[in-house]
């Protein structure tokens, strides 16, 4: 066996000399400390390959040939060998990640405020990465605020929904503040531009007491409630009202793999309708990530995934706002409104990137139960790239 010694200072320099001249398929033997630093012993993929074939019956019957057992032995061998290298890899990568943390201590306090405030791995690390040399804390807190609210595309206050009118779907999961968002909306526009300017419709027909619900609101208003059962009622109800200045429609709310989200999708494909997603700031990160996914329908590549924006709702809810700004990052949205509370048409505010990223690295020190200690941050850390910008 052609077994090669590696010697670095790090875990990562070592890496990087096994695969420069191994290539990426070397297989990691062994590791150790050293007085000098770290040292492997590893293996060509193609030297294990032919380690393998000598050692059935020195290469005279192939493995695929040998008898039904031995070749389950050979089998389960071969399973094992990739488990185990995959196991070293995986910490190797978790020891680089841990040493360039060691040298960066500004980088890592930052990458660990990031994470605490409910980012991926994959925003933080592809943010950190950018910071200067040099920065005091104070400064690198501050760059990294900036370099956030850079990253959050936030609509225009002059010419937001309200300014420009339109047609306007509000889509969502069911809870996350659709019905009371429309009523927002409504009461703003009312004020601006005059109740018979407005008109809500609704397909939600389903949940007990939600047209009562948006009924209530636009009695209030003095603003008219159209229900829509199908595409067909969809088309002529709003060909009657192409002289209101704004259209809002208050849909169903399904959680993001029911399918009907597909169906409702169908419903509101008209040219003319625009869909706003419903961002509960209070929800988990994978759950966000999911409902911008289905309910938009489209790939990261795609700005928006199809969807005329978003606004977030709950924030007053949110332990860790972060999760929603970095999806919202992440798919390119573009960020309308920011709801706070229940009242209408108060907690309404238009989408300020400096406040939500000052907001979101302010959060409150965890419970015990949720602290990492430095060693354990870099399990958090993946392998998938980031999208955000420095």
């Amino acid at each position: 066996m052609k077994q090669r010694k590696f010697r670095g200072t790090t875990s990562h320099a070592v890496l990087q000399q096994v695969r420069t001249e191994l290539g990426a398929d070397a297989l990691i033997v062994s590791n150790r400390t050293t007085a000098d630093g770290i040292e492997v012993i590893a293996l060509p993929g193609d030297e294990m390959a032919s380690l393998l074939r000598s050692a059935s019956d020195d290469g005279r019957m192939p493995l695929r040939d040998k008898p039904a057992a031995e070749s389950q032995v050979w089998k389960r061998m071969m399973t094992e060998l990739l488990a185990l290298r995959s196991t070293l890899e995986e910490r190797f990568a978790q020891m680089a990640s841990a040493d360039a943390l060691r040298r960066q201590p500004q980088r890592a306090g930052l990458m660990r405020d990031l994470l605490l405030g409910g980012y991926s791995a994959a925003v933080a690390r592809e943010i950190t990465r950018h910071l200067p040399d040099g920065c005091s804390a104070a400064q690198a807190r501050q760059w990294l605020v900036r370099v956030v609210a850079k990253n959050l595309n936030c609509a225009n206050p002059a010419d937001d929904i309200i300014v420009r009118g339109g047609i306007y779907a509000l889509i969502g999961p069911t809870g996350v503040g659709k019905t009371t968002t429309v009523a927002k909306l409504a009461a703003r526009c009312a004020v601006r531009h005059g109740a018979g300017q407005v008109a809500l419709l609704t397909t939600d027909n389903y949940r007990i007491g939600a047209q009562d619900q948006l009924r209530i609101y636009a009695r209030i208003l003095g603003i008219p409630v159209y229900p829509i059962g199908d595409q067909y009622d969809l088309g002529r109800v709003l060909e009657s009202l192409r002289d209101r200045h704004l259209v809002l429609i208050d849909t169903i709310g399904m959680g993001q793999r029911d399918e009907r989200v597909a169906e409702q999708a169908l419903l509101l494909a008209q040219p003319e309708i625009h869909r706003i997603l419903l961002l509960n700031a209070a929800a988990h990160a994978e759950t966000l990530d999911e409902t911008v996914t289905a309910y938009g329908g489209g790939a990261h590549d795609q700005p928006g995934n199809g969807l005329s924006g978003c606004i977030i709702s709950k924030l007053d809810e949110a332990v860790r706002p972060g999760a929603a700004l970095d999806v919202i990052i992440r798919h390119r949205l573009l960020l309308h409104f920011v709801s706070n509370g229940q009242r209408v048409p108060e907690d309404l505010h238009a989408a300020d990137a400096g406040y939500l990223a000052h907001r979101s690295l302010s959060v409150k020190k965890p419970s015990p139960a949720f602290v990492l200690h430095d060693a354990e941050s870099a399990l958090l850390l993946g392998h998938a790239g980031g999208v955000a910008h420095a």
